[in-house]
């Protein structure tokens, strides 16, 4: 047999969880420590238990609010219909929100998918690349009547997501009982996943990298729309406009200039321009 060969009858092997693969034991010499089976048992094991690390690791707000034994579970299940095919393990995680949605035993939990979401657009963030933002002094450079026509680039970091209500909750209090794990109990397992979650009600968050590390908030329904707009290039007037209708009655234009100031201020906004 071809080493190509041997190599692709292994690659199979590890990836279809068969440690008792005929075809491949047969060429393999017996070892002197343990029978074949056995021996192959070891590489089958460590790749999946790498893959088991990626996903805890990636997602460890996710395991407190499911509990161990439900997140192992969503991990088996994941690792069985996703294998690994990429180079880089920092990719192999990233699929884990679509396939719950996708999947007949989490697909009804909002909160969890959601909780999945925000975890990963937190580690998106942090892998983003790097821009240098602007300071809000950068507006002086335009009068006022260009400014209905100014639009703005905002950070390759920003990630804007609309999930279940209680999301940032339930991330806060996961994140709480993992910095006290050493004192939680078994009885504790799982707790959160009883948090009430209306999933017909959402909340909007912001995801950035601000320095070297993920920053996130809650948005307002017409900031999230603000936000929303400018990051399409639409301009200052034009998101004016938007917020208005939204918003009968308030001075659009004043509310929007206060968004500016904070979006400035977070370091989101990397670029500012007058549309052509």
């Amino acid at each position: 047999m071809k080493l190509a060969e041997l190599q692709s009858l292994f690659q199979a092997a590890v990836l279809t969880g068969d440690a008792e693969d005929g075809a491949l034991l047969d060429v393999v010499a017996p070892p002197r420590e343990a029978d074949r089976p056995t021996m192959m048992g070891v590489y089958v094991n460590a790749y999946r238990l790498r893959l088991a690390e990626f996903l805890d690791e990636d997602f460890p707000a996710l395991r407190v609010l499911l509990g161990d034994d439900d997140f192992e579970a969503l991990v088996e299940a994941y690792i069985d219909e996703n294998p690994s095919r990429l180079r880089n393990a920092r990719w192999y995680a990233t699929r884990l929100p679509e396939f719950m949605r996708e999947s007949e035993n989490w697909s009804a939990n909002a909160l969890a998918i959601g909780l999945a979401l925000f975890e990963r657009a937190l580690t998106d963030a942090y892998d983003a690349a790097d821009a240098p933002a602007l300071s809000i002094e950068t507006l002086a450079e335009f009068s006022p009547q260009d400014w209905p026509r100014l639009g703005f680039t905002f950070h390759p970091s920003l990630r804007l997501i609309e999930v279940a209500a209680g999301v940032l909750d339930a991330y806060a209090a996961a994140t709480a009982d993992e910095q006290d794990e050493e004192r939680a109990d078994e009885e504790d397992e799982g707790a959160l996943e009883d948090r009430p979650s209306d999933a017909s009600e959402s909340e909007t968050i912001a995801i950035w990298r601000a320095d070297l590390d993920p920053a996130y908030r809650q948005l307002d329904p017409d900031e999230y729309l603000a936000l929303f707009e400018a990051m399409a290039g639409q301009s200052f007037g034009d998101i004016c406009q938007l917020v208005a209708f939204q918003n009968e009655g308030q001075s659009a234009t004043e509310r929007l200039a206060r968004f500016l100031v904070t979006w400035f201020s977070e370091g989101l906004v990397i670029g500012v321009a007058e549309a052509k």
